[in-house]
């Protein structure tokens, strides 16, 4: 702890990623030294794909109890419920895959989940480019570039309000904001979407948009070259 305190107290400017983080390092050290930054995301890579009319649905992230997953497969058992074709894909491998298969099972969704485990990023890009949302619904995150991935494919978010989900994520304009650990919020949220395929275009313009103009990694970086020339000068 005293090595980290030293640290801060050396450094010119501290960069943080979003407000959450500035608050708690306002406490810390004088205001002036912070700076915030995002991280930021590729564009070209992750590339803007208007959504499909389908029902199928995307959440990425390791299989750990932080990641939400239990309470996203409470949720997809009431979308179910009210759409049956409904389809969501899981990207990721973890220490809670046996226990998440065996929740699906539990709720009699299984037929309704694929469990990809780790996959080539170019998979990930070709489910995002076309589902209907993308979800994450972690109860704890630090700043989440997979969002920003999301967004700027053009797929509609349902995130928690975790890490800066606020800022990242107008609720209703680049998908919605849902409180963690409950799972009725969530499914609204989807069905939402599913009900409607103009709000969902809507939000996948919109979900692209806010990337160029706040999170495209050519941006951040210049603003980084800009901190370090006002150091330098």
């Amino acid at each position: 702890m005293d090595l980290f305190r030293r640290t801060l107290d050396a450094a010119d400017r501290i960069v943080v990623v979003d407000q959450e983080a500035y608050e708690m390092y306002a406490d810390l050290v004088d205001e002036s030294k912070l700076r915030t930054i995002p991280l930021g995301v590729d564009p070209d890579v992750f590339e803007y794909s208007e959504p499909d009319d389908s029902q199928e649905l995307v959440a990425i992230g390791s299989l750990r109890e932080r990641k939400g997953y239990d309470i996203l497969f409470e949720a997809f058992d009431q979308i179910q419920e009210e759409y049956p074709e409904v389809h969501l894909h899981v990207f990721g491998d973890g220490p809670l895959e046996d226990e998440l298969v065996a929740q699906t099972k539990r709720l009699d969704i299984d037929e309704n989940v694929t469990f990809h485990g780790y996959v080539d990023q170019s998979i990930v890009r070709e489910h995002l480019s076309r589902a209907r949302a993308f979800i994450h619904p972690s109860r704890s995150e630090g700043f989440s570039l997979v969002r920003l991935e999301a967004m700027s494919s053009g797929c509609p978010v349902v995130v928690t309000d975790v890490s800066g989900a606020n800022e990242m994520v107008r609720d209703g304009k680049e998908g919605f904001v849902v409180p963690i650990e409950s799972p009725e919020p969530i499914a609204d949220a989807v069905t939402t979407l599913l009900s409607d395929y103009e709000l969902t275009k809507q939000i996948s313009r919109q979900a692209r948009h806010r990337v160029e103009e706040k999170y495209d990694w050519r941006k951040i970086a210049e603003e980084y070259l800009d901190l370090y020339r006002s150091l330098s000068t």
